[in-house]
């Protein structure tokens, strides 16, 4: 049996549409008919996810419920969200839902601890960062986190994927690529793509022996496995 799932999307549209694709092509299918069914509800008027932590508003908090809630509506049985940000207000969003949402930050930790790696850095916006979320879900992990000037760096890079650079376009790539050395420098077993923009500029491809844990990719594989169900 396959659970419909529902995507609340839109944060940005890039890294929504990208979550789909690689969910279709982590689908072992040989007909249209053994995909799963999505309902996606892409939303980009969903407020931006570190101008309302640091204006403590509830303002991303409301959309993405409301975005949940349609989706319910429309018959979806399990929801994911393919934006690490808007799960500083996970445990808020949760208890107005009727239907299980995964998260996302719970299962990039999960993969880690999975890997036996205990050291890693972390890419994320600069919301995400100042508001603790990995942290809150890190655990026994020693997550270390980028420098004032390299979360104003990150944050630039992140921005201007969403504003539609491409990965050979400016210095986004270089600049990831080169805080991802500092922190391997520095002692990091690995390092998290913690914002679903940052695969979109690199991968592990660009740094084959050093683990990197893609968001989006951990995301697919949970949202895989718990969609289906016997």
């Amino acid at each position: 049996m396959k659970k419909i799932v529902g995507i609340i999307g839109g944060m940005g549209p890039e890294a929504t549409a990208d979550f789909y694709m690689r969910l279709v092509k982590r689908t072992p299918a040989g007909r249209d008919q053994d995909h799963l069914h999505v309902i996606m509800d892409g939303n980009p008027a969903i407020p931006d996810r570190t101008e309302s932590y640091l204006n403590e508003s509830t303002a991303t908090m409301d959309a993405v419920v409301e975005s949940a809630l349609r989706l319910e509506q429309m018959g979806a049985e399990l929801l994911t969200m393919p934006c690490n940000s808007a799960h500083i207000w996970y445990d808020g969003i949760i208890s107005q839902l009727t239907v299980p949402l995964i998260n996302m930050v719970e299962e990039v930790f999960a993969a880690i601890r999975e890997s036996g790696l205990r050291t890693v850095g972390l890419l994320g916006t600069a919301g995400a960062l100042q508001s603790g979320l990995y942290e809150r879900y890190a655990g026994d992990v020693n997550l270390m986190v980028p420098t004032d000037d390299e979360r104003e760096h990150i944050h630039r890079a992140i921005y201007a994927v969403k504003a539609g650079a491409r990965p050979d376009e400016g210095t986004g790539k270089r600049t990831l690529l080169e805080i991802i050395t500092g922190y391997r420098e520095r002692g990091a077993e690995g390092v998290i793509l913690g914002c679903t923009e940052t695969p979109l500029l690199v991968s592990q491809k660009d740094m084959p022996e050093f683990p990197v844990f893609d968001s989006t990719d951990i995301l697919v594989e949970a949202t895989f496995q718990q969609a289906f169900v016997e």
